[in-house]
């Protein structure tokens, strides 16, 4: 008997992009749920989303305009941001076209020292 076994699939890191919301992996949400607030960017050179954790002492103390933060709210098994505006402004970088596709799922990985998760949009994985 010749039996091939199967691994347990990895938690991964990653981030979907639809119309209106960020959704992000158990695993992805799980580095920023502690959070006060999510500042969210885009590096234009590397083409990288960049989802920043911000503490409520960073605001306090004025490192973050408080204008430039977004919610992330935590269920059991995603975390999401839910903005429309937000999903706007990201496709001034990234081509998103919602009218030929639902959404676009991409790898992330999370950077201790800068407290960021850092979600790589050059290509997209298993899109829906």
């Amino acid at each position: 008997m010749k039996i091939q076994w199967f691994e347990q699939e990895v938690n991964s890191s990653a981030v979907t992009i639809y119309d209106n919301n960020v959704t992000l992996s158990k695993q992805a949400s799980n580095y920023l749920s502690d959070a006060y607030g999510i500042q969210v960017g885009f590096d234009v050179e590397n083409q990288t989303l960049i989802l920043k954790k911000v503490t409520k002492d960073d605001v306090n103390k004025q490192y973050v305009n408080p204008n430039q933060l977004y919610t992330l709210t935590i269920k059991q098994s995603f975390g999401r941001i839910n903005s429309k505006k937000l999903i706007l402004e990201l496709q001034k970088y990234v081509n998103l076209d919602f009218t030929h596709q639902k959404s676009y799922k991409y790898n992330a990985r999370y950077n201790n020292g800068r407290k960021m998760l850092i979600v790589d949009i050059k290509e997209a994985i298993n899109n829906a």
